[in-house]
Formats: C-alpha cells, sequence, structure tokens
C-alpha cells in the first residue's frame, strides 16, 4: 500500500508539471484557436481565450497509460482507451466546427457502447439488457452534465477534483487496491490541477468540449467502476442506496443539468443550446462574485463527498436501513431547492423594470433567448 501511494504521489507530481506546462504553451500561443460568444453560444466570459485546456488532459492520461506497464494490453483496455479518444475527438470537432448536439450525441453514444465492450457496465438490476441501457444513459448524461457545467472559471475541474478525490478514496479504503486505476485517476487529476492554473478567475484557457467530452467520459468510468458498486445482489431489484453515493459524488452537476434542462423545457426552450441561465449564474446575478460562486459550489461539492464516505461503511455492512437512505435524499433535496430558491430569486431581480439600487433597467445579454 505504501508503494502504491508514494508511486500515486510521484504521478501527481509528474502529471501536474507537464499538464502545465502544456497549458502554458497554449496560453502563451496566441495564434491558437480562440472562441468568444457567438450566436449559438453565449459565454459567460467576453474575452476570447483558447480552448484548448482539455488536449493536456488526454495527452497526460494517454502518456500515462504508455508510460507504465500496469495496463495490459488486451481488448478492455483497447476499448476503454478508445472511449475515451472517441470523447476526445468529437469533442475536438465541436469545438473547431460548431457541430450539431445530435452529432455530439452520436460520439457519447459509442463512448458508451465502448465501455460496454470493455465489461464496464453498472450492476443496477438483475437484467442485463436493461443494465447495458441504463449504462449507456448514465455515459451520455454525464458528458452531457460536464459539458453544461462548463459555464463559469473553475467550476468544472475543481468539482470534478473533488469527485475523483471520493474515487481514490473508495479505492485506498478498500482491501483489493488495483493500482493501474489508482495511477489513471492521480494522473487525470494532475491534469486537472495543472489546467486550473490557468483556468480559475480570470481565466485564461477553457477546456472546450475537447475536455467536458473526456472527462465526462473519464468521469462516467471511474463512477461506474467504484461508485455505483453498492449493490446487495442478494435483494435483487432497483435498491434506492445504489444511488446514494454516485449522487452525492456529483451533486453539482447533475442538481444543475436537472435544474436548467426542466426549466428551458418548461419555456419550450432547447436544452441543448447555450445560455447563462445555470445555477453558477444565477448566484452571480445576486451579486456575488464569480470566485466565490465557484467556492460555494465546491463546498457543496465537498459536504457531498464527506458524506457519502461516512456513510460508506454502513452501505456495505447489513446494518443499512431506509433512515440512512432517507437522510440523504433529505440533505440532497436541500441542496437542490435551496438552490432553486436562490434562482427564482435572482429571476425576479433580473424581470425587475427599474434597479433599487442602480435606478436602471436590469439588461443581461445573451440571458432573454433562454429566460423568456
Amino acid at each position: 500500500m505504501k508503494y502504491t501511494a508514494n508511486l500515486s504521489l510521484l504521478t501527481l507530481i509528474i502529471t501536474c508539471f507537464i499538464s502545465t506546462i502544456i497549458n502554458w504553451f497554449f496560453v502563451r500561443s496566441r495564434d491558437f484557436y480562440k472562441i468568444n460568444n457567438s450566436v449559438n453560444r453565449k459565454r459567460w466570459a467576453t474575452a476570447p481565450k483558447t480552448i484548448f485546456g482539455g488536449i493536456s488532459f488526454y495527452l497526460v492520461l494517454i502518456s500515462t497509460i504508455s508510460a507504465t506497464k500496469f495496463l495490459p494490453l488486451n481488448s478492455h483496455s483497447i476499448s476503454l482507451s478508445l472511449a475515451f479518444t472517441i470523447a476526445f475527438c468529437f469533442g475536438l470537432l465541436d469545438d473547431f466546427y460548431h457541430t450539431s448536439p445530435f452529432i455530439k450525441f452520436v460520439g457519447q453514444v459509442i463512448s458508451a457502447l465502448c465501455f460496454l465492450y470493455a465489461g464496464v457496465i453498472i450492476p443496477i438490476s438483475d437484467n442485463v439488457l436493461f443494465n447495458g441501457c441504463f449504462t449507456i444513459t448514465w455515459v451520455v448524461g454525464m458528458m452531457n452534465s460536464i459539458n453544461m457545467l462548463d459555464n463559469m472559471d473553475g467550476i468544472v475541474s475543481s468539482v470534478s477534483l473533488v469527485s475523483l478525490g471520493l474515487a481514490l478514496m473508495i479505492i485506498f479504503s478498500s482491501k483489493s487496491q488495483n493500482r493501474t486505476d489508482i495511477i489513471l485517476i492521480t494522473a487525470v487529476i494532475g491534469a486537472l490541477i495543472g489546467f486550473l492554473f490557468f483556468n480559475w478567475n480570470p481565466a485564461k484557457i477553457y477546456m472546450g468540449d475537447t475536455g467536458s467530452q473526456f472527462l465526462g467520459a473519464f468521469l462516467s468510468w471511474v463512477s461506474i467502476q467504484y461508485l455505483w458498486q453498492f449493490r446487495d445482489f442478494q435483494e435483487g431489484g432497483l435498491q434506492v442506496k445504489q444511488f446514494l453515493v454516485p449522487a452525492l459524488a456529483f451533486t453539482i452537476p447533475l442538481i444543475d443539468t436537472v435544474t436548467v434542462t426542466l426549466r428551458r423545457l418548461a419555456r419550450g426552450v432547447s436544452p441543448f443550446v447555450g445560455g447563462r441561465d445555470h445555477t453558477t449564474h444565477h448566484l452571480a446575478y445576486l451579486g456575488i462574485k464569480d470566485k466565490n460562486v465557484v467556492r460555494i459550489m465546491i463546498a457543496i461539492s465537498i459536504i457531498s463527498v464527506i458524506i457519502a464516505y461516512n456513510i460508506l461503511p454502513v452501505l456495505k455492512s447489513s446494518e443499512w436501513n431506509w433512515s440512512f437512505s432517507l437522510a440523504t435524499i433529505i440533505y440532497y433535496l436541500a441542496v437542490f431547492f435551496g438552490l432553486q430558491y436562490f434562482y427564482e430569486v435572482a429571476k425576479q431581480k433580473i424581470n425587475q423594470p427599474k434597479s433599487t439600487q442602480l435606478n436602471e433597467t436590469i439588461t443581461i445579454e445573451g440571458y432573454d433567448e433562454v429566460l423568456n
């Protein structure tokens, strides 16, 4: 265990350094492709910045796989590598050519199918077909969720670090530790830290769809391997307790995605359009600085992960009962409806004819298209 921990620390240092160098290069190379607000993509920041940050995630992971001898060359490892590569390539394609949501969806489904071929499946029920369909839904949902959350400087990378931290804690606390998975997860953590140096507000670089699609696929794999496995196979059927750890691990991206999707559908707007109507944006509309908005989301993520980690011992034992599930669900609903409350307060503030403080009409560019 000590050897694995030391190797993991060494991997973290090396990959963080490599990621920092790669992203520094992209930031310094002003001629690289940049993106700004456009008709189809309403971005929170107004200044154009390079969106190649996500390339560092993929390069670091592939370099780690190539440099280590822990990952055997077989159909499983090839399928996993292919899943991450497809997610990366479709994201890169979207960054360059602004592909349609359908094209992006095709890439997400193909990535999910690669997971299935590799045997990475969520054991949600006793039915193999249902498990496969649910796994595809989860992978596609995660990739879209991470993509949608990439709406403010530093938020996706920060929240993802917390989620990956939970996965590492689960691995190190288990009796059988998969050294390969530890190294791969640590490598991506290092890549995220190196990227976050330049992505923290005010960001000098974005991860783009290249990064969000890859990261969504990687987080899907990690969650299937270590967060969806708390199932009592003797009971059978769907089990509420199996949903708790994944839900807690991805509290912010899931709640933000559900909030934006339901509200846009209620207004008759496609959930796939860009907009400044996310939960993060509404906290900013209340007057909270962007940095503090991200800090709030990180704090919620950390609290959720702490709860998830602390229920693991009981979750694995026969002592689990409905009281634990109910308490966890109550916490989750409290976070969800708490964010909905602030969303509505901000929405009312935006819709005021005149600002009581500034005595002028409040207008937010890129917001009316998705709010009204």
